[in-house]
């Protein structure tokens, strides 16, 4: 109910005005009102501390009144205010530690600008050490100075360190090889990868990234394959890679191609040699990829998206 304000009328008298009793039924009414909104009990005896659902903690010490409102220790940790304080038991804001800072960082005399980095950072030889903004950066515990810095770019699965010599202010930049952006192929090299299909005889296999694809595969006949609902053929590097034996001659000659629809024709036969001496395809003998043995496609990266609408 609103507020009753009690009606003196005119002065001096108060002539017109809340009579002795109505002037306190008003007053007893809003008492009522307030006792009710703090919690009181149906004797009016209010409680102890304001209940957590009447805008209180409920508690008469800090300790309870955290738990009644499901704060955790966090709640009375200290905030870190430098990224150099390892302090154990404070509690981190955005960009300690390189965590959720997206900065570019050149690292110097290499040349090479970096794309965004993330990570955490570590010293414990050397704690003057300039760090990069957002980098991943492990300083070592080597008397030299050498460090170095760990990143990830999700989108391109490219992984590369950054060493530095802090003596030198010298920056070097290597690309890490991992299972996320390299293949073995049927012949045991390691390969730049992306959407990779290892075409079998009688099947397919698809990595990670091919399997956002709704790849199919299709057998025409003898040594005749289609792969069918794919990207196509990757744009840049390698796209084919055909088995060999153990001197570098091929099992099979391979003849493929894109088709309109995009559908990639892939077709082994014998091979012979013409009479430049160079090896090609005898058309006229189809043959089998060899059991155990595939050809690797590599495909065009599909564009992935975090937005749900699209």
């Amino acid at each position: 109910m609103a507020k009753q304000t009690i009606n003196q009328g005119t002065a001096p008298t108060g002539a017109g005005g809340d009579t002795f009793r109505s002037g306190s039924a008003k007053l007893q009414a809003n008492d009522d009102e307030l006792y009710t909104a703090l919690g009181a009990n149906a004797s009016g005896v209010l409680p102890s501390a304001l209940p957590v659902n009447k805008g209180g903690t409920g508690a008469t010490t800090a300790g309870s009144a955290r738990s009644n409102l499901g704060l955790g220790t966090a709640a009375t940790a200290t905030l870190t205010t430098s990224t150099m304080d390892n302090t154990s038991g404070r509690v981190l804001k955005v960009g300690d530690f390189g965590i959720g800072n997206r900065t570019v960082y050149n690292p110097g005399q290499d040349g090479t600008e970096l794309p965004f980095l993330n990570g955490f950072y570590a010293s414990s030889a050397a704690t003057s050490a300039v760090i990069p903004s957002g980098a991943a950066y492990v300083h070592s515990i080597y008397s030299d100075g050498i460090g170095f810095a760990l990143a990830g770019i999700a989108s391109s699965q490219r992984l590369f360190a950054v060493f530095k010599h802090n003596s030198y202010a010298e920056y070097r930049v290597y690309d890490i090889r991992t299972g996320k952006n390299t293949t073995v192929d049927g012949n045991g090299f390691i390969k730049n990868a992306s959407p990779i299909v290892k075409l079998f005889a009688d099947r397919i296999e698809l990595n990670d990234e091919a399997k956002q694809q709704n790849i199919e595969f299709e057998k025409l006949g003898i040594g005749d394959y289609l792969i069918k609902n794919s990207s196509g053929f990757a744009q840049e590097g390698w796209y084919v890679e055909t088995p060999k034996d153990a001197n570098g001659n091929l099992l099979v000659a391979v003849v493929y191609e894109q088709l309109e629809n995009g559908d990639i024709s892939v077709k082994a036969y014998d091979y012979m040699l013409n009479n430049k001496g160079r090896i090609v395809a005898d058309t006229e003998t189809p043959l089998d990829i060899p059991e155990a043995r595939w050809i690797d496609l590599r495909l065009q990266e599909i564009e992935v998206t975090d937005d749900p609408e699209q």
